[in-house]
Parts: structure tokens; sequence; C-alpha cells
């Protein structure tokens, strides 16, 4: 009895092995592909350079991402990950997740920092960035409103909205210390950048695309987009005192003659009859 009890159990123990051995890898395989899935629902794509593989039921995270919530994240998604089945899908078949993930974004797949450019120039206003949110971009504009100059042509709205955009350092500091420009006259050009981190860099016409690009540090903008925000200002013409006054009088003397333009015509009035040379009447019409 004693032997038959032995062999038995040596019996399980020989099935259990060989059940491990099918069903182990077999499980490991579902995991990194159902781990897979669940790092690419994110449509942003933060984690595509994210890699997820299984020794047995414990996940190994590795890759990089651009900040430390990401990381913390993507193991929350692995944390609870379920596979498919009707079996399955009530089931949690990670025991334990070690996060490797690197913050590093350098590696990282790319992602927009936000940034404003903001110049004057000739009455006109223009305003380039990237900002992650349209409604941070409307309540930019809104706050700004009131230190700018009175355009000669509405507020030129260029800023990017990109749903993969870091978030503001300090985006409600970097509203309220927007720069005071209301008096930036109509002759005049300034530019004003901010990285959104609380902090305004105001620069005349004469500064470099370097100067630019130095302010803008911490959103590494590339210099492509610098050159095109800067690029209608760069083209405009600072007129003379001597140009301005003709500027001014060709407008008054335009004016004047689009008014005269719409004056009725006066009546012409009655002379009687024509008159000779003698005093005696003219000749009669034919």
């Amino acid at each position: 009895m004693k032997k038959y009890f032995q062999s038995g159990i040596i019996l399980v123990l020989i099935l259990w092995l060989l059940g491990v051995l099918i069903y182990l890898p077999s499980t490991e395989t579902k995991l990194q592909e159902a781990a897979k899935v669940q790092l690419a629902a994110d449509k942003s794509g933060v984690f595509a350079k994210v890699k997820v593989e299984f020794s047995g039921q414990q996940a190994i995270l590795s890759g990089a991402v651009v900040t430390a919530e990401e990381k913390a994240q993507a193991q929350k998604l692995i944390e609870k990950l379920r596979l498919p089945g009707w079996f399955t899908t009530k089931m949690n078949p990670v025991s334990g997740v070690t996060n490797d993930i690197a913050v590093d974004p350098e590696h990282a797949p790319f992602r927009p920092r936000p940034w404003l450019i903001l110049t004057l120039f000739g009455g006109n206003q223009r305003l380039d960035g990237v900002l992650p949110a349209a409604a941070q971009r409307e309540e930019l504009i809104a706050a700004i409103a009131s230190k700018l100059p009175t355009p000669t042509t509405p507020l030129n709205n260029q800023i990017a909205i990109a749903d993969t955009a870091l978030p503001a350092t300090h985006w409600d500091v970097t509203q309220t210390e927007t720069p005071d420009l209301t008096a930036t006259s109509k002759t005049e050009c300034t530019i004003a950048v901010s990285a959104c981190d609380g902090k305004w860099s105001s620069f005349p016409a004469s500064a470099s695309n370097a100067d630019i690009a130095a302010a803008l540090e911490a959103s590494k903008v590339p210099d492509s987009e610098i050159i095109h925000a800067l690029a209608k200002l760069r083209s405009w013409k600072n007129l003379t005192p001597e140009e301005l006054k003709q500027q001014a009088e060709q407008k008054t003397a335009a004016e004047a003659a689009a008014k005269d333009k719409t004056k009725p015509a006066a009546p012409i009035k009655n002379l009687g009859p024509l008159k000779g040379s003698n005093g005696g009447p003219g000749p009669s019409p034919r």
C-alpha cells in the first residue's frame, strides 16, 4: 500500500511539473502580449519605448519615459492587467512588478515642451508657441489682453495645441507675470518669450535668434520654430518720422477724397436767356 502511495505522489508531481512546463511559457506569452496592448492603448505614445517581460507572473518593465509620473502610471497599468477570456477577465494574473523604467527625456519618445513667443511690431501683435490644451491658450489670450496696446489689427494667434506636450512647469504664474507692454507704440518692435515656467524675458527687435533660443532653452524649441515666429517682425520696416508723416497725409487725403465722392452733386442753377456780345439776345439754339 505504501509503495502504491509513494508512486501516486511521484506521478502527481511529474504531472504537475509537466503542466508547469507547458502552461507557464504559454501564460508568459499571453501576459506579454496583453501588457503590450495595455500600454499601447494610451494613444499619446508616451509608453512607446517601454518594454515588458514576464518571469512567470512577475512583470519586469524597462525602457524610458519622460517623467516620474509616467513611470508610475506604466506600473499601475501592468498591475491591473487582465487576460482576455470569460474566466480570466476577473483574475489578476500579475503577482508583482519590477519597475526598471528610466526617467530619461533624451531617450524617451519625443514630447514637445510648452513655449511662447509674443511679438509686437508696427501695431501688429502675434503670439506663437505650443501648449498642451486649448483651454490654456484661451486663458493666456484673456490674461494678456489688458497688458497690450490697442492693436492696428486683431491679435494673430499662432499657438499650436499638442496633446502629447508636457505640462507647463508653472502655468498660473506664467499667465499672471505676462509683461506689461501697453506703452509700446506703433513705431516700436518688441519680443517677449516664456518657457511657461513662470518667467518672461523681453527683447528688442535687434535680438538674435540665438538670444531667443537661450531664453527658451528649457523648452528645447527648434530653430525653425523661432525663425517662423519672428519672420513677420524681421520683415517689418520701421518707418522714419518723415515716412510716418507722409503716410498720415496720404491717409487724410484718401479719406477726404472718399468723403467728397459721397457728397450729392450740386443742383444746376437757371441762368436765364443767353445774351450776345452787344447786349442783345444771343443766338437761338438750333
